[in-house]
């Protein structure tokens, strides 16, 4: 039991690097003071392998380290708050969808919505943006989208592979 507890905490740190290296690394400048990642894709991965306590720790730790070292600080709080939300939400639906690729689908478009209007009200009422928080809202889904399509075609990928160290996820 005690091993499972490790083994659960080492692949939850391995999933809050991926989030981060996959936010961080692959960015495509947005017009509107950001850029589009596909971290999410990783965020949404957190959720169905790890299931909702451990993916959303994952997801939001590694999400916010990025605006905490790339000079977002700012979104640090949203950031942490938004992602761990977008995994917990997925992981829960996933669960109670059957753990499925409908479930997966389903789950993604939840949880990416949630990421959505998550970071225009917090830029929108937290930042004081107002409803010029609205021009991130495209940027936003077209990330969430790549997510969406991304983490699915990953986690078909690993299914069909039998990842051994995933066998006992959520997954």
């Amino acid at each position: 039991m005690e091993n499972q507890k490790v083994r659960k905490l080492v692949l939850s740190a391995l999933m809050a690097a991926l989030v981060y290296v996959a936010t961080s690394v692959i960015q495509i400048p947005s017009p509107v003071n950001g850029y589009v990642n596909l971290g999410d894709c990783f965020v949404l991965l957190s959720g169905w392998l790890l299931g909702p306590w451990y993916g959303a720790a994952a997801a939001g730790i590694g999400s916010m380290l990025v605006d905490l070292l790339s000079g977002y600080g700012h979104y640090v709080p949203g950031t942490l708050i938004i992602k761990g939300l977008d995994a917990l939400v997925a992981a829960l639906i996933f669960r109670a969808l059957g753990r499925g690729k409908t479930a997966m689908l389903v789950s993604g478009i939840v949880g990416e919505t949630i990421m959505v209007l998550g970071y225009f009200a917090y830029a929108s009422m937290i930042l004081g943006k107002g409803l010029a928080a609205a021009a991130s809202i495209p940027g936003n889904i077209v990330q969430g989208i790549a997510g969406i399509a991304i983490g699915l075609a990953l986690a078909v990928l690993l299914q069909k592979a039998k990842a051994p160290a995933l066998s006992d996820l959520e997954l």
